[in-house]
Parts: structure tokens; C-alpha cells; sequence
């Protein structure tokens, strides 16, 4: 028995609707991506008041990524508006202790939290860890961030989590985001959408991470 191709395309596109019927089902049903592996201390003291930014680390030094997040997660985590933000450019890092980006997970170069601490007046200081990138749909980034406390190095706070746009609750936490006035207006100048722009995606993903700082 054959089948003509306009038969073949029908077939095709009937089982493609039923997919995406069934996908937007899911997401209708979903709650929006909530944080759950995270460290934070109950509150902040009351003399954590300053915080040095450090540029996001990824593996890749040449990654597309690295070429925008860092103003990005310095704006989601200045809409917190907890403490001042003390941001520490990758030219900056590097002439004070010799690397540019810095992992939390990595061996730290010598006296680090102390340079931190003395060229910045500080009290903290947050890491940014970019585990992994995925610029494609469905996007996908990993975030592991610390905030330590320079004076001791103890964790005030900390999260590892993997924003998967392939997870319908990831779907569902973007598309709340992206109504956001701030959000609506940028997609409405770039013709972008949150699952589709990298970097609207990763604005996402740093305003979420950051709304479970601890307060003071």
C-alpha cells in the first residue's frame, strides 16, 4: 500500500499536533521552578551591608556566555536591593590576584578573601559559577553561587541549581518572569522570547537564584 507524500505530511503534522497539545497540557498543569538546593543563613548581620561581585566563571573561556552575564547577574542582584555591590570587572580581578574569573570550586590564589576584602572594604563576597551552557532550544544553564563571609569564610549563602528549559516547571517560572515590565519591554525591542534569547533566559535565571538571598 502506498502512501502519497501529501498523506505522509498529514500523518506527520497531526502527530506533531498531538505532541505539542500534549506538551502545553503539561506546562498548564506545571508550577513555577522553585530553588531547592540552597544553603542560607536565617539572616544577614546587620554590618553585611557591602558585597564584591565577582565575574561569573565558566569552564570555557572562549563561551558566548562570558561575553554578557556579568552585567546581567550585576542587575538581577541589584533589583534585590539587600547591599551595595562592589562589582570586580575580569581586568580588575586579574591585575589584584592574577586570574581573571575565579571558580568557588577551585584552588583559590594566595590571600584571596583578604585582597578582596582590602581593595574593596567588603564584608562578602559572592561567587558566580556557571556549570553549564546550553545556548540551544531547549536552553539550559547551571548555576552554582556562593556568597562568603570575608572576614571568616564561612557560606551565608549558597545554591547549585540546573535551569532546564526542557522541564515544564522551567517553562512555566520563564514565562512569569517575562511578564515583568522590565522583561516585557526588552523582548518587545529585540523581537525575543525568553526561551529563545540566551540572554533573556540567563536574566531569568540570575533573578531567580538571587531572589532566595537571605535578608537582613
Amino acid at each position: 500500500m502506498k502512501f502519497s507524500l501529501l498523506s505522509i505530511l498529514t500523518i506527520i503534522i497531526f502527530f506533531s499536533s498531538c505532541r505539542k497539545f500534549q506538551e502545553e497540557k503539561v506546562v498548564a498543569k506545571a508550577k513555577p521552578f522553585s530553588p531547592t538546593n540552597i544553603y542560607p543563613v536565617e539572616r544577614l548581620p546587620l554590618n553585611f551591608t557591602r558585597v564584591a561581585l565577582l565575574p561569573c566563571y565558566y569552564g570555557d573561556p572562549d563561551s558566548q556566555i562570558l561575553s554578557f552575564c556579568d552585567p546581567i547577574f550585576l542587575q538581577e542582584l541589584s533589583q534585590e536591593r539587600i547591599f551595595e555591590i562592589v562589582q570586580i570587572s575580569p581586568d580588575e580581578l586579574r591585575n589584584l590576584t592574577g586570574k581573571s574569573r575565579v571558580s568557588s570550586t577551585q584552588n583559590l590564589p594566595a590571600n584571596f578573601l583578604r585582597i578582596i576584602e582590602s581593595n574593596t572594604g567588603a564584608q562578602g563576597v559572592l561567587f558566580v559559577d556557571l556549570d553549564s551552557y546550553k545556548p540551544f532550544r531547549p536552553m539550559s544553564i547551571g548555576v552554582r553561587s556562593k556568597l562568603v563571609d570575608l572576614k571568616t569564610g564561612e557560606f551565608m549563602w549558597a545554591i547549585d541549581e540546573t535551569f532546564d528549559a526542557g522541564h515544564a516547571n522551567v517553562v512555566v517560572g520563564a514565562a512569569q518572569f517575562q511578564e515583568t515590565s522590565q522583561v516585557r519591554a526588552l523582548s518587545a525591542r529585540t523581537n525575543g522570547s525568553v526561551l529563545h534569547s540566551p540572554r533573556i533566559f540567563t536574566k531569568y535565571v540570575a533573578s531567580t537564584i538571587f531572589s532566595t538571598l537571605p535578608k537582613r
